[in-house]
């Protein structure tokens, strides 16, 4: 996602078009964008087997990369393009949805969001206000609800960060005293065992001793 605060619109040589929902409304949308850009190249990537009655330079479908890393590549191929311009079908079909989300996050492009009536704006600043009234039809949500919602999207994975960073010193502060322990516990016999070999030592009687005792029984 590439100019969200600025209104320049690049020079739209090539758009990739993700149709991911009903092929009519991506196709009604098609027809005004190309009158909007009619010297633009067309790049598809669908969901959907059969091929368009539209003129596309290039065509990929998505069921040709069935894992999520052959989808994941196939978004880095469009990234190396860099293409300028991306439409991005925004349905209530939840058809492909973290796809798009990845597709809006790795592209270096200027989004064209298209909704289920065929009608499409610029995701940008300020366009703001249709793009908050086109979440809180998709959730279900009023304004209030739709900003704690989104809120605690953003904090939760500051939140489980700090909890697993809290985890993490506590258990090493752990390990550090069981390593300390074990060391401790290895050197103890070694620095014992001289310490017993000498009151051992001190505890066997002289020769001199021995021979006092000698001379008295005689």
């Amino acid at each position: 996602m590439k100019y969200f605060f600025n209104t320049r619109v690049p020079a739209p040589t090539d758009i990739l078009v993700l149709e991911s929902g009903p092929r009519d409304v991506a196709a009604q949308a098609l027809r005004g964008i190309r009158a909007l850009f009619p010297q633009a190249r067309y790049h598809l990537c669908t969901c959907w087997p059969e091929t368009p009655q539209e003129n596309f330079a290039t065509i990929c479908r998505v069921a040709d990369f069935p894992s999520g890393r052959d989808k994941l590549l196939l978004l880095w191929s469009f990234r190396r393009q860099r293409w300028p311009l991306l439409v991005v079908l925004c349905t209530d079909s939840p058809i492909l949805w973290r796809w798009k989300v990845l597709a809006l996050l790795l592209q270096p492009a200027k989004v064209l969001i298209v909704n289920e009536n065929a009608d499409f704006f610029w995701l940008q600043w300020g366009n703001r206000g249709i793009l908050r009234q086109l979440l809180r039809t998709r959730w279900g949500l009023p304004t209030g609800a739709l900003l704690r919602t989104t809120l605690a999207a953003l904090v939760f994975p500051l939140t489980f960060l700090v909890l697993v960073a809290t985890a993490a010193v506590y258990y090493a502060r752990r390990w550090r005293r069981l390593l300390v322990w074990k060391i401790q516990a290895e050197r103890a016999p070694r620095t014992q065992q001289p310490q017993s070999a000498a009151l051992f030592s001190s505890s066997l009687p002289s020769q001199d001793s021995l021979k006092e005792v000698g001379k008295h029984t005689k």
